[in-house]
């Protein structure tokens, strides 16, 4: 295997990964950022046509490089977002991972990034409201009905006790599905809520995982001590809700500034670095607290990190290896 590179597809990905070993791991990683034993680039974006003129493609992919000292070994994912193709019956999200043996540069693994990415999505939201939100939560809104509402409801179902989720999506006959096939997975009480001010009011943690570049939760109708989550990446958070909140918790400003909740206000000089607490890294090893009472609101956004990635494939990697799963290919 030392001359060659192992080939994961995407269901061997899911038979060798899951949500629990996800957590555990995305926990891990943010320590480990907080130790200063990650190496982590600000993530690349080629526009394929967000904002650009040209061209007109309405996509973009990201390049991700990260090297983790824990587990000596780095990569890169390739991932991108493409608005046009679940109307041609294709996956919104394509991605790929490469691993690395930093002492020599050969590329070890290359895997599937998509599910690796749904799976630490909804992974790093757990985590980020395992420290900032109430202990006490029992309500959960999630505004999107895609493949992170799903994955967003696993994974914090693994963290809280819900006996209420509330879902709301433009799309209804996505909702009604989500309502009906989750249910049976999440022993949960799961209804659809008829608008995103239906879903939010009253609920102690809100999730927006959408694709919509408009404000989607405004602040009056948040409950007294909720946390709101912004994971996509997009402006899906009315601009009061994230300059109320008495605090802003991040992954990585370099990536926060400029993509998802905070890029807007950022860009018209509203918002720095200076109104952020913290990022999830320094209240993870405990340098700062995390929520420190019951009426806090705080904001946490999430964009996303390559080192989350190379650590779950370089786990499913692992694994693979000890179970004899994968395709060994020489490109050389």
């Amino acid at each position: 295997m030392e001359d060659s590179t192992l080939l994961v597809n995407q269901s061997q990905i899911k038979s060798l990964l899951d949500l629990p070993s996800v957590l555990k791991i995305t926990e891990q990683i943010y320590r480990a950022h907080g130790e200063g034993k990650v190496v982590l680039p600000p993530k690349l974006t080629l526009d394929l046509g967000e904002s650009a003129p040209w061209p007109p493609y309405k996509a973009f992919l990201n390049a991700m490089p990260a090297y983790l000292g824990d587990q000596d070994v780095a990569g890169i994912k390739w991932v991108g977002g493409f608005q046009g193709n679940p109307a041609k019956g294709l996956p919104y999200i394509t991605g790929m991972i490469l691993l690395v043996n930093p002492k020599n540069g050969m590329f070890i693994g290359v895997l599937d990034g998509a599910y690796i990415t749904s799976l630490r999505t909804g992974a790093q939201s757990a985590v980020f409201a395992k420290f900032l939100a109430r202990k006490d939560s029992t309500i959960l809104a999630i505004i999107g009905a895609g493949t992170q509402g799903r994955m967003h409801l696993r994974a914090l179902s693994q963290v809280f006790n819900f006996t209420e989720v509330r879902v709301t999506d433009i799309n209804k006959a996505h909702l009604e599905d989500f309502c009906r096939t989750m249910a049976a997975e999440v022993p949960v009480n799961i209804r659809p809520a008829g608008s995103p001010e239906e879903a939010v009011r009253g609920a102690d943690i809100v999730c927006t995982v959408t694709a919509a570049c408009e404000p989607l939760v405004r602040n009056e109708w948040l409950k007294k001590g909720s946390l709101v989550i912004g994971a996509g990446s997009y402006q899906e958070l009315d601009g009061e809700v994230i300059l109320g909140a008495n605090k802003i918790v991040v992954d990585n400003w370099a990536q926060a500034s400029h993509r998802g909740a905070l890029a807007g206000l950022v860009g018209a000089g509203k918002l720095s670095h200076e109104n952020v607490y913290s990022n999830i890294f320094e209240i993870v090893v405990g340098r700062k607290a995390g929520r420190e009472n019951d009426d806090e609101q705080i904001v946490a956004v999430p964009v996303g990190l390559g080192s989350l990635d190379i650590a779950c494939a370089y786990e499913a990697y692992q694994r693979a290896l000890k179970q004899g799963v994968g395709t060994p290919f020489r490109f050389v």
